[in-house]
């Protein structure tokens, strides 16, 4: 199975429902560890009081989940929300640190409704799903996402991309002014093959402004980092990528069982995998105690 990817959809329009290009940021964080004010002193304006606020949320890897709400506790705050595309529901939790947002205004929680499509960046709070922003999007403005190239179209410049959040192909078109890159390089929509992964930036009329090409079919990488999911029966690892800070589902089928049943949750391993166009396959393993690669 390949990456995880979203593309955030046009509301009221397709299931990609949009957010602002630039929603607004947070605070600056505050430091932790500041101790109490001494006597005579004056406490410095928005330190955090180690008495009475929250404690600052861990550093970890932020999701974005993109849904419509199916209930709303006021009074343990918690949100269940329904993914786009997904039969099941996700209890997520917030709290004064969370950031609601619409239509690039900051609101309060109260303004959240059931039946709303909201989207949400959230991440593990020891084992609770925690919002730090949420946002509700009622105007059709400009958007960015990431999705799968079904199709290009070099006639009518039409790019059709597969929201992995709906499961739903959507058009995009190109325009005089789009950007097209590969990496810091330029790229040419002719590396728009079907089962290329990109990254999109466009506008309400669902027209392109920049295209980053992020994987083709056939494409190498090399994955280091600590396996955080082992499934040997699907023959599947989850690596978490030190380079990017990103979760990568990483086939194992081509790799031998001996090397297989040496891997565990934990263990920092090398990986060197193709992207087939639905899926990175490990061509070879290299565990930390051979140093060595280790293939079938």
């Amino acid at each position: 199975m390949w990456k995880t990817l979203t593309l955030l959809a046009f509301a009221g329009i397709v299931s990609l429902g949009t957010v602002s290009q630039s929603p607004p940021g947070t605070p600056p964080r505050q430091d932790a560890s500041m101790s109490a004010s001494s006597p005579g002193q004056t406490a410095p304006k928005g330190a955090r009081d180690p008495l009475l606020d929250l404690p600052e949320l861990p550093k970890g890897k932020v999701t974005l989940i993109g849904g419509t709400v199916t209930s709303l506790d006021e009074i343990m705050n918690r949100l269940l929300v329904q993914p786009f595309g997904s039969k099941q529901k996700v209890r997520v939790a917030f709290d004064t640190r969370t950031g609601f947002f619409q239509d690039g205004k900051t609101i309060s929680y109260k303004d959240i409704r059931e039946g709303q499509r909201i989207y949400l960046d959230t991440m593990l709070n020891g084992t609770t799903v925690f919002a730090k922003k949420i946002w509700i999007q009622t105007s059709a403005d400009s958007g960015i996402g990431r999705g799968q190239v079904v199709n290009y179209d070099p006639g009518d410049h039409t790019l059709t991309v597969r929201d992995e959040l709906s499961n739903q192909p959507v058009k995009m078109n190109f325009t005089s002014t789009t950007v097209m890159k590969n990496g810091q390089e330029h790229a040419s929509p002719a590396d728009l093959v079907p089962g290329a992964l990109v990254s999109l930036s466009f506008g309400p009329k669902r027209e392109l402004r920049e295209v980053t090409l992020l994987a083709k079919p056939g494409s190498t990488f090399a994955f280091a980092g600590r396996i955080t999911y082992l499934d040997v029966s699907r023959k599947t690892i989850a690596i978490d990528n030190q380079t990017d800070r990103t979760r990568y589902d990483v086939s194992i089928e081509a790799i031998a069982p001996s090397i297989v049943r040496q891997l565990h949750e934990g263990e920092v391993v090398k990986v060197s995998a193709v992207f087939d166009g639905s899926r990175y396959s490990a061509r070879n393993v290299e565990l930390p105690s051979t140093n060595a690669p280790q293939g079938q």
